[in-house]
């Protein structure tokens, strides 16, 4: 009953709200396209950072570092966020569920539209069964992730490592102090990875390839090469200690084609473009099972987005073992 009475309610109120939601749009597109162009970061980045917001206004995943984040960039908006999301907001406090969005949707019958919430609870997961025995955290790519700075990594990670490229580091880096976030649970390492040996500079930053280490690689691999995707795996397998894991992500080849989601030509505001993408058979894919194995690593894991749709499987979160 709550839930008729949430949408009696809902359903003319986002009519009335509509020219609002025009505006909170509007105001969205131009911080996340426009500002991230001028400070020369990734728009896709900021994409996520508004995911994880809602996700924690919405009582979907509480990430206090995350907030303090988003509301110091400059490429965010939370007005704009609020104009576009309230009535959302008031049909899941109605209802005392999470119906539209933001929402979270078991792997196989995950949509586009649950891409950061569902992405990130099964990134989540695993990652919290890898901390378990691992020493050291290494995020790769880090963009404006706050894992190494919230309550999911415990105290037994001695070391905790984000690289990225200068630009994005340092404007995170100044957001964060802005925030009032703590930064001493993580070693910064700003890198440049087409120019630069990422291992390298980990090491020179004290990373110790002995230890047990857990590595973050979400949201990159669709932006490299093939030859990119299988040197990095190598690499982190060649400087990995027996043990470690990867929690990576990958998304199918018509998805960063273009063929599964519109808009992609925006992409190019910020000079972004995607590259790398698989191909799966239903809930599996032999192309990652032998991306694991060319790779010597051990596949664990794995949630295919989407294997129940009509269009069937368009990314998957995996888990690969050293």
């Amino acid at each position: 009953m709550r839930t008729v009475i949430a949408y009696l309610i809902y359903i003319p109120l986002q009519i009335a709200a509509l020219p609002l939601t025009i505006v909170g749009a509007t105001m969205i597109f131009y911080t996340q396209m426009f500002v991230s162009r001028r400070l020369g970061v990734s728009s896709t980045a900021i994409e996520i950072i508004n995911g994880r917001w809602t996700m924690d206004r919405f009582g979907l995943r509480k990430d206090h570092a995350t907030v303090k984040l988003f509301q110091a960039l400059p490429n965010t908006t939370a007005v704009g966020q609020w104009l576009t999301l309230t009535p959302l907001y008031i049909l899941q406090k109605i209802s005392g569920k999470h119906l539209i969005y933001p929402n979270f949707k078991k792997a196989p019958e995950a949509g586009l539209a649950n891409l950061v919430t569902t992405r990130t609870v099964y990134f989540d997961q695993i990652l919290e069964e890898s901390f378990k025995t691992s020493e050291q955290f290494v995020v790769l790519g880090a963009g404006f992730d706050t894992r190494c700075f919230g309550s999911l990594p415990p105290a037994t990670l001695t070391k905790r490592f984000e690289l990225d490229k200068k630009n994005t580091q340092d404007l995170k880096i100044k957001a964060l102090k802005k925030g009032g976030v703590d930064l001493n649970s993580a070693l910064f390492v700003n890198v440049d990875f087409n120019t630069e040996s990422w291992a390298e500079k980990l090491q020179e930053a004290g990373y110790d390839s002995t230890k047990k280490t857990t590595f973050l690689w979400e949201g990159v691999s669709l932006y490299l090469s093939a030859k990119q995707v299988h040197m990095t795996l190598q690499e982190i397998q060649k400087n990995g200690a027996k043990g470690s894991v990867i929690v990576a992500d990958f998304y199918g080849e018509d998805f960063v084609k273009g063929k599964r989601i519109k808009g992609t030509e925006l992409m190019e505001l910020t000079q972004e473009e995607f590259g790398y993408g698989i191909t799966f058979q239903g809930a599996g894919s032999q192309e990652l099972h032998a991306l694991a194995k060319d790779c010597q690593l051990q596949l664990g894991k794995v949630h295919y987005m989407g294997s129940a749709l009509k269009k069937g499987t368009w990314m998957c979160v995996s888990e690969l073992i050293l």
